[in-house]
């Protein structure tokens, strides 16, 4: 079959997050099987416009808003029109409805934005963003429908689209890469591994490290990513005088042991705990990730991250809008209960060997095919 694959970004972009990685294995699957396979993406500086990667063919043209023009030109102009287009949404949908039969297109959909509006746009724009985002799927009436996540399925049914045409799959982990350590750190290490955004709140986690750090001077907050928000939350780290506490990961400078190579894997293994009190996610990749390493998170109670953890099993689950003291006292019952710790990480870790690439590729290829 011949596959045309819409996303906003590829595996090469800087600004790449998880979706990418899921998309990117998912194709260079369909390719081994035996697949034709176009990622069709937008354009970013000091990109090729067309290359091949892991025998995908990449095409790059636009920026983030008219990327989606291209796309219809792009479809438009091909002679032999694919067997089936992927819509990948991220915020913004690709309105393939318009212009792709019914049997020949596939919405997937990562995680719908709702109250990341309110985080990432200035007033009164984000009030129209969150009312426009429904209307954005008016023209799906009828169409197919995958996800990851129960939870983002559910706000897909909010949004009017029927639960009959919304199929569920399992995400992958990479269990060469994402694996126990030799030990944990000796003394307290939290972690907090995503984009510098707002949305995800790594504000919320430096003000938490504030009492933590008063108890205990030796706790540590590293910060993995990053983003716009950087220098807003560097600045937060020098008001609360935590540049003792609070670390930002450089990967060019910053060192663990003459044997790591892979800083992200490194940090996981020795941390004590993962911190994502994210506004949304689709899943929450690293979550996941960190559990294999034996790292159980703290995340709060919203989509995505209420399906990636198991709360009180694999992870501590706040409530959907946490406080700083909420998270400090959930970070201080992580440093101060060695049972829970160590439960808490071995359960992440049998939870972890539930997922596998093959496995989830596999899922996702009987939805789309």
């Amino acid at each position: 079959m011949n596959f045309l694959i819409l996303n906003w970004k590829d595996i090469k972009n800087p600004e790449k997050g998880g979706a990418e990685v899921i998309a990117h294995e998912f194709a260079r699957r369909l390719v081994k099987d035996g697949h034709s396979v176009i990622f069709f993406s937008r354009f970013f500086r000091g990109a090729s416009k067309e290359e091949e990667l892991n025998g995908i063919k990449i095409i790059r043209k636009g920026n983030k808003f008219t990327t989606y023009l291209h796309a219809y030109l792009f479809y438009k102009s091909l002679k032999k029109k694919p067997d089936r287009v992927i819509d990948m949404v991220n915020t913004i949908c690709w309105q393939t409805s318009l212009y792709v039969p019914r049997e020949k297109r596939v919405v997937y959909v990562n995680q719908l934005a709702k109250e990341v509006f309110f985080f990432e746009l200035p007033w009164p724009l984000s009030i129209v963003a969150y009312f426009l985002e429904k209307l954005e799927y008016l023209s799906y009436i009828n169409t197919r429908f995958v996800c990851y996540s129960n939870s983002t399925k559910q706000d897909l049914v909010s949004f009017s689209v029927k639960e009959k045409y919304i199929s569920t799959f399992q995400l992958g982990l990479d269990h060469e890469r994402y694996k126990i350590g030799e030990a944990k750190s000796s003394d307290p290490l939290f972690i907090f591994v995503a984009r510098l955004v707002r949305m995800k709140r790594a504000d919320l986690c430096i003000e938490a490290m504030v009492k933590v750090a008063k108890r205990y001077p030796d706790a540590k907050l590293l910060i993995i990513g990053s983003g716009p928000d950087k220098e807003r939350l560097q600045g937060l780290v020098k008001t609360h005088r935590l540049g003792v506490n609070v670390e930002f990961v450089d990967k060019n400078n910053f060192f663990i042991d003459k044997n790591t190579k892979d800083l992200k894997v490194g940090l996981m293994q020795k941390a004590w705990a993962l911190l994502l009190p994210s506004v949304k996610e689709g899943w929450g990749m690293v979550v996941t990730e960190a559990a294999a390493c034996g790292t159980p998170a703290i995340v709060s109670n919203v989509t995505g991250l209420r399906d990636s953890v198991i709360k009180n099993k694999t992870g501590l689950v706040l409530s959907g809008n946490p406080s700083e003291k909420e998270l400090s006292d959930a970070m201080l019952k992580i440093i101060e209960d060695n049972g829970l710790r160590a439960r808490l990480a071995q359960e992440s870790i049998l939870w972890s060997k539930n997922f596998s690439w093959d496995k989830s590729y596999n899922e996702f290829k009987k939805l789309i095919i």
